[in-house]
């Protein structure tokens, strides 16, 4: 599989923290590793499309995914403009006095001129392909890698082939690998299976634990913290934890299985598909077996899995 180079990236900022540009109650429901909310009053707003890459950090890198859907919609913000200039560059200070200030005619005052105007309203979903990379890169280093490295906008476009360059110098092997498999799955038209947080899944994953150790069922023991619950039938059609529906995967596993990219036959043999066997992490699994004892019903889950993604 080819590298995703040329890509539109944005550099976001993250909001959930203390978003020092925004006045009065008004917040964003933000998720960093599932969802990125913004408005039209945002520089770029309309130009972040489905299929962009989307990098989130605060004062380093957070992490990277690609974007799987955006939702539009109208709503309405509080807005903040400065007494003197009118102007909306304005910013609260944490431990100045006067608490306000605007960037634009740099005047100083307590509170800002309030009101509220009507705008558009963006929200991406990017959870299937999300990969931490928390700490990874300093926000000096980010700005570096902008088109403009000057601009202070919530949206700031990069340059992706660098930032790649950049990551996978810090970070050893190909931890970028799942935003070519994504980015490949959108771009020819197939189903994006997002992988969401439930209800429940912290129970789940600590059953799981209990019955496995710090053990991947295909790739052996690991770290407790790369460990994840992984369903093996749809939770969104069932919508519960089924007794012996689940297995511990490592997180990159766990997302190749959702995607169809990891499957297990009948005999208890893994299967690579093609666009990433030649990964040695994950071609070196294929034509193994899974690492632990199968119970019936996990037995017909992956059977049902496999005849979805094998024989469709």
């Amino acid at each position: 599989m080819k590298f995703v180079t040329g890509k539109t990236a944005w550099l976001a900022q993250s909001k959930q923290a203390d978003y020092r540009r925004i006045v009065g109650s008004d917040r964003y429901d933000d998720d960093a590793a599932s969802h990125y909310s913004w408005d039209s009053s945002v520089i770029h707003s309309a130009e972040v499309h489905a299929g962009d890459i989307i990098v989130i950090w605060d004062e380093f890198l957070i992490g990277v995914s690609v974007i799987e859907d955006i939702k539009v919609g109208n709503g309405s913000k509080a807005t903040s403009k400065c007494p003197k200039c009118n102007r909306a560059n304005v910013v609260r200070r944490v431990r100045k006095k006067p608490t306000y200030r605007c960037d634009d005619c740099y005047s100083e005052f307590e509170e800002p001129v309030l009101g509220e105007k009507a705008v558009t309203t963006y929200r991406s979903s990017h959870s299937q392909s999300w990969i931490n990379l928390a700490g990874v890169l300093d926000g000096k280093t980010l700005r570096s890698l902008c088109v403009h490295p000057g601009e202070q906008n919530s949206f700031r476009r990069l340059r992706w082939d660098d930032f790649r360059r950049v990551v996978e110098q810090a970070v050893q092997g190909n931890p970028l690998h799942i935003l070519d498999v994504t980015s490949a799955q959108l771009a020819g038209g197939h189903v994006v299976r997002p992988v969401r947080v439930r209800v429940g899944q912290a129970a789940f994953r600590a059953k799981l634990l209990g019955e496995y150790g710090s053990y991947c069922a295909f790739t052996g023991p690991c770290p407790i913290a790369v460990l994840e619950a992984c369903h093996l039938y749809s939770y969104a059609d069932l919508g519960e934890h089924k007794d012996q529906g689940g297995l511990l995967l490592r997180r990159d596993v766990h997302r190749l299985f959702d995607q169809g990219l990891l499957a297990v036959d009948a005999s208890g043999l893994i299967d690579v598909a093609d666009e990433v066997r030649n990964y040695p992490a994950y071609g070196d699994l294929h034509g193994t077996s899974i690492n632990v004892k199968l119970t019936p019903k996990q037995q017909k889950w992956l059977d049902d899995h496999w005849r979805e993604w094998r024989t469709a």
